[in-house]
């Protein structure tokens, strides 16, 4: 479902600034769950293809005006080949937790479902203190 409708967005066939079908009438469509359904939503915001809003539609956003790609994340290691000097990842906490209320939400977990929270100093020029959240089934938001 998401490839479809990642499909759809690309080749113009939903345009920018319009709105997707509702969670319910995608149900219907793809006879999927709803968490399915979200997941999927949930991707193409996470890449940059929409703009969700809490309850209303989903907005396909122009992907052209960028020229830069918007999808997926930069690894640390991918970015310290590019520095000249010393790079290096201070781990300073990492560890399996039960979410708060606020990071279920926004990673759509079912309660009792456990998150990797890393917090993580990147010493390259200094850099500022990252956070993160892994489900365990290795889906990434950092916040």
């Amino acid at each position: 479902m998401y490839h479809d409708l990642l499909a759809l967005i690309e080749n113009n066939k939903i345009k920018a600034g319009e709105k997707l079908p509702s969670e319910f009438d995608l149900q219907n469509k793809y006879q999927a769950s709803r968490d399915t359904i979200r997941k999927a939503l949930l991707l193409l915001f996470q890449n940059g293809y929409i703009q969700k809003s809490q309850g209303k539609s989903s907005i396909v956003l122009d992907i052209n005006r960028f020229n830069f790609p918007v999808s997926g994340l930069t690894s640390f290691k991918e970015i310290a080949s590019d520095i000249k000097g010393k790079v290096e990842t201070i781990v300073h906490t990492c560890e399996c937790i039960e979410p708060d209320e606020e990071i279920k939400k926004l990673l759509m977990l079912k309660s009792g479902t456990k998150v990797w929270y890393i917090e993580r100093v990147l010493d390259i020029l200094p850099m500022p203190k990252g956070r993160g959240f892994l489900d365990t089934n290795d889906t990434c938001l950092l916040k």
